[in-house]
């Protein structure tokens, strides 16, 4: 099993620029971010973007990039040490709640990509929208209904495959169906006070060579395939496992095995 650090560098090596990027190029292309000011990214990750933006920024404002993993931060930091970029910090985010005042930051961002549940999506947004100063620009990246469909489709075969489909279909159905619409975000966004709410949507596709190496991409397996199989009991594991491989080899035919997610950017003001 991978230690924490070892993932956080698998993290900034090989999820990042397949992940996060994807999003971030979305608000690039789709919001007119401020010129100056106070910037907050929640869930900075190893801090790419919340880098990139000081550095547009410069002397006309400064930058605060948070994350819950103490070893992304670490790695954020040492990028900047090497930059010796005076307007950005990072910092561990210790708990749900943002330790900030109410419009302390002129810009949010908030990456919820990774995050599945509604509630836990509504409990960050609200703290994001929170800490936005009146008119300020917020951001919410997230990973919307109609992801993964490709996999999920092959994950009820290879339970029904293993004799558990029955067992396992309520849990399955809730996993296919707990990440909210574009729709729904955007109703979370409007009840919390958010106005001029737009959001900005795109297909983003995956591939991988063969089963075996889609069960090992770390977007995959790092990121979500337990919480994905903590609904198998754990003696069926590798079988559901060796099932979903064997099928995925069969459905490409040689081809490449290609999944996708429904990448959204939703935005508005303070």
């Amino acid at each position: 099993m991978s230690t924490d650090k070892e993932l956080a560098y698998r993290y900034d090596l090989l999820i990042a620029p397949e992940w996060r990027d994807r999003f971030d190029s979305l608000v690039d292309e789709n919001v007119a971010m401020p010129l100056e000011g106070r910037f907050l990214e929640v869930n900075c990750g190893t801090g790419a973007y919340a880098i990139e933006l000081a550095e547009r920024l410069r002397d006309k404002g400064d930058v605060v990039g948070l994350d819950p993993s103490e070893d992304r931060i670490e790695l954020a930091r040492a990028k900047n040490a090497v930059l010796k970029l005076e307007n950005i910090i990072f910092d561990v985010l210790e708990t749900r709640d943002l330790p900030y005042d109410d419009g302390d930051f002129d810009a949010v961002i908030g990456d919820a990509s990774m995050l599945a549940a509604a509630g836990a999506i509504d409990e960050l947004l609200t703290e994001i929208v929170r800490v936005a100063r009146p008119d300020g620009r917020v951001v919410f990246k997230i990973a919307t209904h109609g992801s993964f469909d490709e996999f999920f489709s092959i994950y009820w075969e290879a339970l029904l495959a293993c004799g558990i489909v029955n067992d396992s279909w309520a849990a399955l159905e809730t996993i296919i169906n707990e990440r909210p619409t574009v729709s729904a975000v955007e109703d979370i966004a409007a009840r919390i006070g958010l106005r001029e709410v737009a959001s900005f949507t795109g297909k983003e596709e995956f591939s991988s060579g063969s089963g075996a190496e889609f069960l090992e991409t770390p977007i995959v397996h790092d990121l979500f395939l337990e919480d994905w199989l903590a609904i198998v009991p754990q003696t069926c594991k590798p079988d559901v496992r060796k099932r979903i491989s064997e099928i995925i080899d069969r459905e490409r035919h040689g081809a490449p095995f290609d999944f996708s997610i429904k990448a959204t950017v939703l935005t508005g003001l303070g």
